[in-house]
Parts: structure tokens; sequence; C-alpha cells
């Protein structure tokens, strides 16, 4: 038994592996955990390598070690460069559209409780914005540490902060989903000038934000909320399938709203070019489609990740393979030749996942953009509540453009 011992103690230190306080050390930046139940600890956040060969019984702990948080999809480099645009592009767009909820608000808009149609939808779609945003604060107050309570560890929804953060992060995004489709239609309303009954517009109003709560709450229930980071730096839906069901399938009908939306508002706007009121509708058109570009491509590039991410997996299983066989065969282990330099090799593209960050936090900086100095914000500013109370506004001046477009 001395001699295993012997040969045990030799085989690790010929891998790099180092005794601390009486445990294995895997060598960095991998970490050592002794378990028995891998698959269980799954759902409590831990990745475990995959060495992708059997091992012999003396090197079976090669399997306790455990990955490190973030993702090694990416280099830490990259990492940083993730992390620092959701902190500081998510508090722009969280401030962007705090603004324009003020401003279209019940706060300032005299129509709000009129059920108007066009400014209750640029306020709904700037309050689904606006919790995208307080996600993004919160990752930014608690830094990495949110979706990765250890240094090997992936936060699950029994991480409160987690939890939070994912439910806020999906009711944004999907509620900025839902609203788009409907900024579309209301586009399209104006520029053909088609007025909708106030309690139609009421129960789609209710509907959509009933659906976006059941759709941002029911995944809690089946423990769906955790570090998720791709195309992520936040807590989101862990499971392909229940994102598919509780968030792309709404997106996928969105678009379609939206495209058809966009094309009618097109032909009536060309069926209008001679009435002198066309320009006035091109802005809002634009952001439309600016938005549908930017879903369109988070589909695609989330479509592309989840049916090739075995293949990221195995290009990872190689990496880590890589190293512990090229220790295997310094150990002169039979059968095992060497297996190259190992690099870090490519799987999801820097510039890809970039753009995808950048368009979600974008989201509230469009609404902003394209609203902020619009005539109708600047006649809802003139006819609000402040502006009359300082004798600087006049409470009818939205009201009678109202009456001109809608």
């Amino acid at each position: 038994m001395k001699i295993i011992f012997i040969l045990i103690v030799l085989l690790i230190s010929f891998l790099g592996f180092s005794m601390v306080n009486g445990q294995i050390a895997c060598p960095s930046p991998f970490f050592y955990r002794p378990t028995n139940d891998t698959v269980g600890d799954y759902d409590l956040g831990y990745q475990y390598i995959n060495i992708g060969k059997t091992l012999p019984p003396p090197l079976s702990f090669l399997n306790n070690c455990l990955m490190p948080c973030q993702s090694s999809f990416f280099e830490q480099d990259s990492w940083n460069s993730f992390n620092k645009l959701v902190k500081q592009m998510g508090s722009v767009a969280f401030t962007c559209s705090s603004i324009v909820m003020i401003i279209y608000g019940p706060l300032m808009n005299r129509s709000f409780f009129k059920f108007d149609r066009h400014t209750i939808t640029v306020f709904c779609f700037a309050l689904s914005t606006f919790f995208i945003g307080v996600s993004d604060l919160m990752f930014a107050s608690n830094g990495v540490d949110m979706v990765c309570p250890e240094s090997h560890r992936y936060a699950r929804q029994t991480d409160k902060t987690c939890a939070t953060n994912g439910v806020l992060y999906q009711f944004g995004w999907l509620g900025s989903v839902m609203w788009f489709a409907f900024l579309a239609v209301d586009g399209f309303c104006r520029a053909a000038n088609k007025k909708m009954n106030k309690i139609a517009f009421a129960i789609v109003l209710a509907g959509i934000w009933i659906l976006n709560i059941v759709l941002s709450f029911v995944p809690m229930s089946g423990d769906q909320y955790g570090a998720y980071f791709v195309g992520q730096v936040n807590c989101w839906i862990l499971v392909k399938n229940w994102q598919y069901g509780f968030f792309w399938a709404e997106l996928i009908i969105s678009l379609a709203i939206g495209f058809v939306s966009m094309c009618l508002t097109i032909f009536s706007l060309i069926r209008k070019t001679s009435d002198g009121n066309t320009l006035k509708h091109v802005a809002p058109l634009i952001l439309v489609f600016l938005l549908f570009c930017q879903y369109l491509y988070m589909i695609i590039f989330y479509g592309i990740i989840n049916e090739k991410k075995d293949h990221y997996q195995n290009i990872l299983s190689e990496q880590v393979g890589c190293i512990f066989n090229n220790a295997l065969f310094a150990m002169k282990v039979p059968g095992i030749t060497y297996a190259g330099e190992c690099n870090f090799n490519e799987t999801i593209t820097f510039s890809s996942q970039y753009a995808f960050l950048f368009f979600v936090r974008l989201l509230g900086i469009e609404i902003f953009t394209f609203y902020i100095f619009s005539k109708e914000t600047m006649l809802l500013i003139k006819s609000s509540y402040i502006a009359t109370l300082l004798g600087l506004g006049d409470k009818d001046a939205y009201d009678v453009e109202l009456e001109e477009t809608d």
C-alpha cells in the first residue's frame, strides 16, 4: 500500500498537482472538488472538466477538477471587455430609458390616463428597457460575484441575487420584444390615420403585461435562472427548450408582426406622399427598422450558437484533454502520444458576442435618441403639469397635435 501511495504522489507531482491542507489541488485554472455526485453538483452551479478519456483509477480524481467561472468560451481579456461594456453602456441605457419614461409616463404626460395609444406604447417600451438597465446596474454593483459567487461555481436560482437579476432581465428583454411589435403596429396606425378603440387598446395593454409576467416568472418553477454566458453576462434561462418556449418563440412572432407592420406603413406612406405629413412618420419607421434588424441578429446569433453548442463543448473538452494528455505523455504512460502545443481555440467569436451585448443595451439608447428631440416630446413637455404650473406651457398643446395625428 505504501508503494502505491508513493506512485500516486509521483503521478500528481508530474501532472503539476499539489496537496493543500491534505486536499488535492488541480493546476490553475482548474479547482479540485471532492465529491462523488458530479451530476448533482451541476444544479449547484459546478461544471467539471471533460477530459474525453477513461482514466486509470490512480488518476480518476482528475474528473473532479472544476472549470473556472466565467466561462472558458472566451479568454479573460474578452470577458473583461464584455463586463465593461455591460456596466458602462447599461448605465447609459438605464438613464436614457428613465428620461423617456418620465416624459411619456403619468408624471408629465397629461394624455397618459386618456389611453393615448402612442405615448403609452413608447412608455411601455422604455419601461422594458429600464428593467434591462436595472439588471445591468445590479451587475455593475455586484460585479462578477453576481454570476460567479465562487471562483469555480456558476450562480444558480438558489443564489437570490442571480434569481432577481434573471427575472428582471427576462422581464425587460421580453417586454421590449413585445412592445417593439406594438410600436410597429402603432406606426402603421399613425401613418394610415387609423384609430384603435380605447377598450381594445386597454385589453392589448393588459394582455401584453400579463403575458410578460407569466413568461418571466414561470421559469422559476423549473429552477431555470442561472449564470448563462452565451450572449450574456447576466443570469438568464439555462435550458435551450425553456428559452425557445419562453422567449424565442415570442420574438419570432413579434418579428413577424413588426415586418408586416413596416411593409404596411411604407405602403401607406407611399400613398400619402402628397399630403405633406409623410416625413414625420419616417423617423419612427427608421427606429422600428433598426430594432427589427437588432432582434433579427439576436435570434440568428442564438440559433447558430445553440445548434453548435455541443461542438463548442467538444472544442473545450479537446483543449482540456490536450493539457492532461501531454502531462500523461511526459510520464510515459503507455498508449499516450504527444498532442502538440495546447493553444486556446476560439469557439464563439469575440465580435459576435460583443455585438449581441451591444445591441441589447442599445435598445434604451435608441428610444431616447429617436424620441427625446421629436416635436411630440416637446409638446408633451409643454403641456406637462410642471410646465403649466410654472406658467411656461399650454395644457392643451399635445391634445391639439393628437387630434391631427391619431
